[in-house]
């Protein structure tokens, strides 16, 4: 068991995800495993452990799949009482799903203005930060002692070489349009969790034009933030900064909005 987490440990430090079903109880007698007994998920369907096999694995398994996809826990039951599509071994056990993340990535493109209290906001927010720009001038440790990785090269060609997951955030945000648009397209149809642009209504306009000329499928059209950031009405680098990581964090915690101490509020302001 201690190999087993000490592996889901080393796959998070990778930036891999994992979810691990744990039976917390099972009755006395017929159950195949009783409780502790643990098994890892890897995001590729890939097994380790075993919580007792058959068709109740293969359910705890996707199980595990979807809490990966979700990034929610949750609590099952399986009875092994013999009736359909149920194994007959006896008893029932519930099982615990735990979804094992690693931290989230926000990849910034740019180190200009908007860069550097952005990435303060987003390691204050415990995310790994790695800045990509093409101007050594602006892309270094002395402008960022506090980000976990600095590459200096065509933000572009750089993301290509990036491995990009449902932990990842991308905002774009460099020193001119034609690198923000080679950015874009890079990163399009990938699985990022979150891509922003900072844009103008012309830009915008202009850049989903020019996606579409590329044949970029409308599913992946309306995952891109254009303009970044949620209005607060932000003029300085540092509010945009904030709209910007408002924006991610309403989306990495979207099951919780809708809070009723915002809807008495909301309540209040419309009898105004």
């Amino acid at each position: 068991m201690e190999e087993l987490l000490e592996r889901a440990l080393k796959t998070l430090k990778k930036g891999q995800n994992c979810a691990i079903a744990t039976i917390i109880s099972s009755t006395d007698k017929g159950t195949p495993r009783k409780s502790g007994a643990k098994m890892i998920v890897w995001e590729d369907g890939s097994i380790e452990g075993t919580i007792g096999g058959g068709r109740e694995e293969k359910s705890a398994q996707e199980e595990c799949l979807k809490a990966i996809k979700n990034s929610k826990a949750s609590l099952v039951t399986y009875n092994y009482s013999g009736k359909s599509h149920q194994s007959a071994c006896g008893g029932k056990v519930q099982v615990f799903i735990e979804p094992l993340l690693s931290k989230k990535h926000l990849i910034i493109c740019g180190a200009g203005h908007i860069a550097l209290p952005l990435s303060i906001l987003a390691k204050i927010l415990n995310f790994k930060v790695t800045i990509i720009d093409n101007r050594k001038g602006w892309a270094n440790h002395k402008r960022f002692p506090h980000v976990d990785q600095i590459l200096v090269n065509q933000p572009a060609s750089q993301l290509a070489d990036i491995p990009i997951s449902q932990n990842t955030f991308i905002m774009i945000v460099t020193h001119g349009h034609e690198f923000d648009l080679e950015c874009l397209k890079t990163v399009a149809q990938s699985a990022a969790r979150y891509i922003g642009v900072i844009a103008s209504l012309v830009k915008r306009i202009n850049f989903l034009k020019e996606l579409k000329r590329t044949n970029v499928p409308e599913k992946f059209l309306r995952r891109i933030h254009m303009p970044a950031g949620i209005d607060i009405g932000a003029q300085t680098p540092e509010e945009i900064s904030i709209s910007i990581m408002a924006e991610i964090v309403s989306l990495t915690n979207k099951d919780f909005l809708g809070s009723d101490k915002f809807k008495v509020k909301e309540e209040k302001e419309r009898r105004k």
